[in-house]
Parts: structure tokens; C-alpha cells; sequence
């Protein structure tokens, strides 16, 4: 089943989306299966095809109102950014981030490094490779990636990770 957010859903044109309120007496169960059509929301998709999806059948809304917007993700990664570099004097080597991946639209925390090497000692515990902090925060929009920053937990440096194993 496809997982639309509601701002996605909103912003379709209202011609290729809407409730269903159309009577089918026509289809010999239509009684039996009523009850999955009727007020449900719908939308019209390519997908081999023009076809229509009908919410709870073909997919499903995901209320995205609590989220926060890129700006804000990306304001919060500026904070911490700062709060880092006023405190150590030096450039982080990575960022702990909540990221959401599109097909489930499900979080869960990782870790994206920033202008550090690959194939060290923790190359293991890097989800993600950054070239600076403007490329971290361009994550924080829907790109080519299949997934984006949802939230920024903080910063730290690669002596630090060594020093917890």
C-alpha cells in the first residue's frame, strides 16, 4: 500500500482528488463492500497506468501537520552547529540526525558524517556522507535521496567516537 503525507495529498489538484460519493447499485456486491468506498478520499495516479487509489485500499494518509518543515530542521541544525563550534573552537566531523525515509515515511536516528574519510575505524556506525554543513542541510529537502533530515540531535568529532569504544 502506497503512504501519501496529507500535505502531498492536499496539494494534488482537486480534478485528480476527492471522496468518494458515488452509489454503486450497479456492481452486484455493492452492498457487501459499500462501506470501503463510500467517504473514503481517492486519487488519481500513473502508475502503468491511469488508475484511481482509494484511501485504505490503495493507500494510506500519514498526518504530517506535527512535522517540521526543512526551514525549521534546517534552523535547528544551524543552532546546534553554532552551540558546537562556540564550545570546541573546531569543525564537527559528523552530525546525529533523525532521518525519514519516503517509502515508509518511518524515523529512526543516524549518523552523517561531515568532511570526514570513509574506511576508518567507524566507517560502521556513518549512515551518511556529507561534504559540509550546506550539504546536511540540503538533505533536509526532498532530493535524490530516499530519505531527508527530520531533526538535528547534535554535533561531534571523529576523536570522540574513538574514545567510546
Amino acid at each position: 500500500m502506497r503512504k501519501v503525507t496529507l500535505s502531498e495529498y492536499n496539494s494534488i489538484p482537486d480534478d485528480y482528488r476527492g471522496i468518494w460519493t458515488v452509489e454503486r447499485w450497479d456492481l452486484p456486491n455493492w452492498a457487501e463492500i459499500r462501506e470501503q468506498y463510500m467517504g473514503k478520499r481517492t486519487m488519481m495516479v500513473y502508475d502503468k497506468g491511469t488508475c484511481l487509489l482509494v484511501e485504505g485500499l490503495g493507500f494510506e494518509i500519514v498526518d504530517d501537520s506535527a512535522w517540521k518543515k526543512p526551514d525549521e530542521v534546517k534552523k535547528e541544525i544551524s543552532e546546534h552547529y553554532l552551540n558546537f563550534y562556540s564550545k570546541q573552537v573546531i569543525e564537527p566531523h559528523y552530525a546525529d540526525c533523525i532521518i525519514r525515509w519516503y517509502d515508509t515515511l518511518e524515523t529512526e536516528e543516524a549518523r552523517i558524517a561531515l568532511a570526514m574519510d570513509s574506511n576508518n575505524e567507524k566507517d560502521d556506525e556513518i549512515f551518511f556522507y556529507c561534504d559540509s554543513i550546506n550539504d546536511l542541510k540540503s538533505l533536509t529537502n526532498k532530493g535524490k535521496e530516499d530519505f531527508t533530515i527530520a531533526g538535528c540531535l547534535g554535533f561531534g568529532r571523529y576523536a570522540e567516537l574513538l574514545q567510546t569504544s
